[in-house]
């Protein structure tokens, strides 16, 4: 059985970076299949209950049009990135209503094993709902790498029980990689070690290759630290779990999911 993989592409009111498209490689070399999902936006009529010099019939149907628009371009980017491999995107296209894009990105995504967006500050609105709403995990692309096989993952292991999801998330992967970091910090929380030493024991018993690393981030957000760490010992994918605390406090007090999804410097895989 095939893993399935969702590519979401905005169309409004922002379109997806034709950068993103670049997913494409890393469904080919796990074997999965790839569904790009491209709405075409429909705005709700609105009648102002005062006069007003904003002509908003000719506003709505521009922003319908760039909808439009930026589908039928994101349609000939996918033909044109696989046009000479031989690999097949399904395209789904779909009509939906704003302000409720995100959340029928959300219900599409439960159908796949995990969907990928591009970590910016213009797609963070998109990751959290998906990665709230879906129930599936999320595979941030960041906006300035070119993709490459995944051959060695790192793990951010607090002993958390959205860690262990992720972990569980990022099968896909593991399966196929050479070497996993299991990647700790010791000056941000308490680490279990009895529990942390499990775990790679486990990683070990299953045939992997598994290199321990302890760090402390000290000047350092954890989020940079454990990317400093997991790119000087070259991954190329970092495993994580995803708002470990509730959505308001990582909200007021940031946190290391808040920042992977506009600053993720390799590809990250959450779940929540």
């Amino acid at each position: 059985m095939k893993p399935q993989f969702h590519l979401p592409l905005s169309t409004y009111p922002d379109a997806s970076s034709f950068a993103i498209i670049d997913a494409i490689g890393l469904a080919r070399q796990n074997d999965a299949h790839l569904v790009a999902s491209i709405p075409q936006v429909r705005i709700p009529q609105v009648h102002p209950p005062f006069p007003t010099v904003i002509d908003v019939e000719t506003w709505r149907g521009q922003a319908e049009r760039y909808s439009r628009d930026s589908g039928t371009s994101m349609r000939g980017h996918i033909a044109d990135a696989i046009s000479e491999t031989g690999f097949e995107v399904r395209i789904h296209g779909f009509e939906v209503r704003e302000p409720f894009v995100y959340e029928r990105f959300s219900e599409i995504a439960k159908c796949y094993d995990l969907s990928i967006v591009e970590a910016s500050e213009l797609s963070r609105q998109l990751s959290e709902t998906l990665l709230f709403g879906s129930g599936r995990p999320l595979v941030l692309f960041p906006a300035t790498s070119v993709y490459s096989r995944v051959d060695t993952i790192a793990v951010a292991w607090d002993g958390s029980a959205t860690a262990a999801r992720a972990l569980s998330s990022a099968r896909v992967f593991i399966e196929r990689a050479i070497k996993v970091q299991v990647i700790s910090i010791t000056d941000d929380k308490e680490i279990d070690e009895a529990n942390r030493a499990l775990l790679i024991s486990s990683l070990k018993h299953s045939g992997l290759d598994v290199d321990d690393v302890s760090i402390q981030a000290g000047g350092e957000t954890a989020t940079g630290a454990i990317q400093s760490a997991a790119l000087e010992r070259k991954a190329d994918l970092l495993v994580a779990g995803g708002f470990g605390h509730s959505r308001l406090r990582e909200f007021i007090l940031g946190g290391v999911t808040r920042e992977l999804l506009v600053k993720a410097e390799l590809l990250v895989l959450l779940a929540h």
